[in-house]
């Protein structure tokens, strides 16, 4: 945010003319780690979805503009914590970004229209990403 400030004497003859505008804009923090999406044990699925509850995420250090879904595949004994989100470059799912990175976005969100559900795997576009229909069998 932007704010413009100015001091103004008062007596009581009257007011004094202003002070040189000083004009200050306050930072913006990067935005606070979000909430892990939630998948209730008797949320709605199927061999290719899974409803998921997300939390929108605080805009408390700044606007945010939008928020992307991430998903990535777990291979072999692999546990989610050891998955490097934080510096996950946003790309559409393919097979090759698959193979080579295991993290593609599923979905981008204007924070405005943020969902709390969302089905993952639908095979919808959101923001330009298509949601991939997951892979029956497959640990993510």
């Amino acid at each position: 945010f932007t704010f413009m400030f100015s001091v103004v004497a008062v007596t009581g003859r009257g007011r004094g003319d202003a002070s040189i505008e000083v004009q200050v804009k306050t930072p913006i923090g990067s935005p606070e780690s979000p909430i892990a999406p939630i998948a209730p044990m008797d949320s709605p699925k199927t061999m290719s979805t899974l409803t998921l509850t997300l939390i929108k995420p605080s805009n408390r250090n700044g606007a945010i503009g939008s928020v992307f879904l991430f998903v990535s595949q777990l291979t072999g004994d692999q546990v989610a914590s050891e998955v490097d989100f934080a510096n996950a470059v946003p790309m559409p799912y393919s097979a090759e970004s698959r193979t080579r990175t295991l993290i593609y976005v599923a979905a981008q969100f204007d924070y405005d229209v943020f969902p709390n559900i969302f089905v993952l795997g639908d095979n919808m576009m959101y923001g330009g990403y298509r949601n991939q229909p997951l892979i029956a069998g497959t640990r993510y």
